[in-house]
């Protein structure tokens, strides 16, 4: 009976956990690369590409098209037939908008191969052929095609694999078994290199996979204390995604939409260092900015005369400039507890643009008084460390100076490069509402439920696009973002960062001098291993992240090579719900991976009979 028991729970977990990981094992797949014009795959410069799909197959391609996905914006089409000119007609139409075109089929008869001739006068193709049968026509394939994978068998573990190592997430070294046709034969295969994240079955990476179903308690036991209605959770190592699941709802009503995976966060403070930290590196990486210099270096007409003049833009990042910890700036635009329709409109205007909540406008001068309040505040003398927001108004600013364009603008055009199309600023201008989770039920400033807008009061007042707050995303594209800090700079085969900056940027300065744990921007460890981020022995010093305020955490660890990802909405309907931090979700969380990936940080001491 013990017996019994014991492979039915094995069964138990291999069916749970196959929804929840991407199954990619290289020794099974058949995919092999025939043709490779200018190294085209792995596709790189996504910000220059304008791709779609063509699925001319009898088969169902979801899988292929969830792994395209993955990587960039895509859209998919699927045509089993070219009965008419009509038809042929309106696809060749429908691709004008496009440059770069993945076909995928079973079959290639002579109404394919004219269609892809025809197509490569004025697109790059690449074509992924299905299911073992003999090439034909491939003179004309071969002259109409910049890259051609082949797999003789039609399956999902094939399938994601292709969309992967188009996009460079997965390498490929295979050859052909048997000849395919007069110029492919036996033994030809080319190779590529990975250069993205690539999403695999955690036995792949030798992770105790028996362990993560501890995962689902942990969440499941917060949603139901009402922790937080649902979250998001990535888990990645060595730069291979081996768990990605969403839980509960968008909200606490029964009716509510269930969190997936392609739904979007608000970061908060993540904002930090996935938007206001990435630019900074970036521009010192260009040796357009200095961490070094001083605020009034950059902003002299706003700081002329004051105290934050002189104010080390290292030490602001670090929080340890004196800084208050946090102004309600949004208090002062009240009256008798709402918005005072002094500053505010209803509707936008020529100095009403700035949107704060849905029908709620900002007179956009009001940032001029933002920095007023800031500068009026004194900045305290002793320079301990303690945790502030306030730096990043500057740093929203000094961004604009530089680069003579707003912060949100800067970080999408990061973000484009390296193909993230589920992150950004002014989340209702680019994805359904129905894809946002919602926050808070503000009661004391917007008086409304906070949805689709960013939750922190002064990010609003600067119409979302903050420093310190205001970005949104899901879990994949932050996680891609982390694994380009891991890479040190580098990402789907483009150069983001200097690698020095980045070692500069996640190290920590002033550990030594004062005991200030933090990273430059980042955040790290606590050192005696209480009350921090991370549990204690789950994450190396050299590890590097940040949370938020709204129920967020990622961090990344160079040592293990363990990346994570925790999104949620810990603050619907009310922000002084803090169970999520009591019940330690997320570090309970984080210490399953760190056991399932057989990692500690903590010094193993030897025993006696281990000395010599």
């Amino acid at each position: 009976m013990i017996r019994l028991a014991t492979i039915i729970f094995i069964l138990f977990v291999e069916i749970f956990y196959s929804n929840y990981y991407y199954s990619n094992d290289s020794t099974i797949n058949h995919n092999v690369l025939l043709k490779n014009t200018q190294d085209i795959i792995p596709l790189k410069n996504l910000d220059t590409l304008k791709i779609v799909s063509l699925n001319f197959s009898s088969n169902n391609l979801n899988v292929f098209e969830k792994s395209c996905d993955n990587y960039s914006k895509l859209d998919h089409f699927h045509f089993n037939t070219f009965s008419s000119k009509r038809i042929t007609g309106a696809m060749l139409k429908e691709l004008r908008k496009y440059n770069l075109v993945i076909i995928v089929t079973d079959t290639i008869h002579l109404e394919i191969a004219n269609m892809i001739n025809k197509i490569s006068f004025s697109k790059k193709i690449i074509l992924n052929y299905l299911g073992g049968n003999k090439l034909e026509f491939e003179d004309i394939i071969i002259k109409s095609c910049q890259a051609i994978i082949y797999d003789t068998k039609i399956r999902n573990e094939n399938l994601s694999y292709a969309g992967q190592v188009i996009f460079g997430g997965l390498a490929i070294n295979n050859y052909l078994k048997n000849d395919l046709s007069e110029n492919f034969r036996i033994g030809d295969g080319l190779t590529t290199k990975k250069s993205r994240l690539s999403y695999v079955n955690p036995k792949k990476l030798n992770i105790n996979d028996s362990l993560l179903y501890k995962i689902d308690s942990i969440v499941k036991n917060g949603i139901n204390n009402k922790a937080m209605p649902g979250c998001q959770i990535l888990l990645a190592k060595d730069g291979h995604v081996f768990y990605q699941n969403s839980f509960g709802k968008h909200t606490y009503d029964s009716l509510s939409k269930k969190v997936e995976n392609s739904d979007i966060y608000d970061l908060a403070s993540i904002t930090k260092i996935a938007s206001s930290g990435l630019i900074l590196m970036q521009l010192e990486s260009e040796n357009r900015f200095n961490v070094d210099s001083t605020l009034g270096y950059y902003l002299p007409k706003i700081l002329d005369s004051t105290d934050y003049k002189e104010l080390i833009i290292k030490d602001v990042l670090t929080h340890q400039a004196g800084l208050a910890p946090w102004i309600p700036f949004y208090i002062k635009t009240l009256s008798e507890g709402m918005p005072s329709y002094e500053l505010y409109s209803k509707l936008p205007s020529s100095i009403h643009k700035n949107l704060v909540a849905k029908n709620l406008y900002v007179l956009s001068s009001y940032r001029d008084s933002i920095f007023e309040r800031i500068i009026s505040t004194d900045v305290n003398k002793n320079k301990n460390y303690k945790y502030s927001d306030i730096g990043y108004y500057f740093i929203n600013e000094i961004i604009k100076r530089i680069t003579y364009t707003s912060q949100d603008k800067i970080a999408e055009n990061i973000y484009n490069k390296i193909g993230l199309h589920n992150i950004g600023y002014q989340p209702l201008e680019k994805w359904d509402l129905r894809r946002i989770a919602p926050t808070e039920n503000d009661t004391f400033f917007r008086h409304q439920l906070i949805h689709g807008y960013v939750h922190d009061q002064g990010a609003a007042l600067l119409g979302g696009v903050g420093g310190h707050a205001g970005l949104f995303s899901n879990a994949n594209d932050l996680a891609v973002i982390m694994q380009m800090y891991l890479n040190k700079g580098v990402y789907g085969g483009d150069t983001i960062i200097d690698k020095k900056t980045i070692e500069k940027y996640t190290s920590s300065p002033y550990y030594n001098s004062n005991d200030n744990r933090r990273g430059i921007a980042f955040d790290k460890p606590v050192r005696n291993g209480a009350g921090g981020p991370t549990c204690f022995g789950c994450a190396s010093m050299k590890s590097f992240g940040h949370s938020g305020f709204t129920g967020n955490l990622t961090w990344a660890d160079p040592e293990s090579g363990i990346l994570y990802v925790f999104l949620s909405n810990r603050v619907y309907p009310n922000a002084e719900n803090h169970k999520l931090i009591s019940m330690n979700i997320r570090t309970e969380v984080m210490n399953v991976v760190a056991k399932a990936c057989n990692y500690s940080s903590v010094p193993k001491i030897a025993l006696p009979e281990d000395l010599h």
